[in-house]
């Protein structure tokens, strides 16, 4: 299933750049490594959001999280078509959907080197770990959970 990502922090950007709430454009709130020193604070993926699609936790009321995973480089405001390959769901209940913009094959998360998936682990579990590591089957239901929430907001 295809769905669109909006980029706010592309890989290797070490800003924390997110939508405003009111979605009226992107918002540079300072370094990252301010709050996850992780990797130097330095984005490991592409870190964006689906456009529209709510996150279905009361806690969050935000759009979900999604990792994009690509040999290209994008900026802050582009929208990307992926195919999701999973999702990591951290101890708080936040969720991050992993997917790939199609330019690197990537089917599950073990596909990725060793050491990349320690980075990512480490760097998105840095203020709550890591509970999970879902396949696509919990992924999509996910998605589709969210996207039923969004409809009725």
């Amino acid at each position: 299933m295809k769905f669109i990502a909006v980029i706010e922090i592309p890989k290797g950007c070490d800003r924390r750049i997110h939508m405003s709430t009111d979605k009226s454009g992107f918002i540079d709130l300072g370094p990252i490594k301010d709050r996850i020193p992780i990797n130097d604070g330095i984005m490991p993926v592409n870190y964006g959001y689906f456009e529209n699609i709510k996150n279905k936790d009361e806690d969050e009321d935000d759009d979900v999280d999604v990792l994009v995973f690509s040999s290209k480089k994008y900026k802050t405001g582009d929208k990307v078509k992926i195919e999701v390959f999973g999702m990591i769901t951290r101890e708080d209940g936040d969720h991050k959907i992993l997917a790939t913009d199609g330019s690197i094959e990537i089917n599950a998360f073990s596909e990725i080197n060793g050491e990349e998936r320690k980075l990512i682990l480490d760097y998105f579990g840095f203020k709550s770990k890591p509970a999970f590591v879902d396949g696509i089957k919990q992924a999509t239901s996910f998605l589709n959970d969210c996207i039923e929430y969004s409809k009725k907001k």
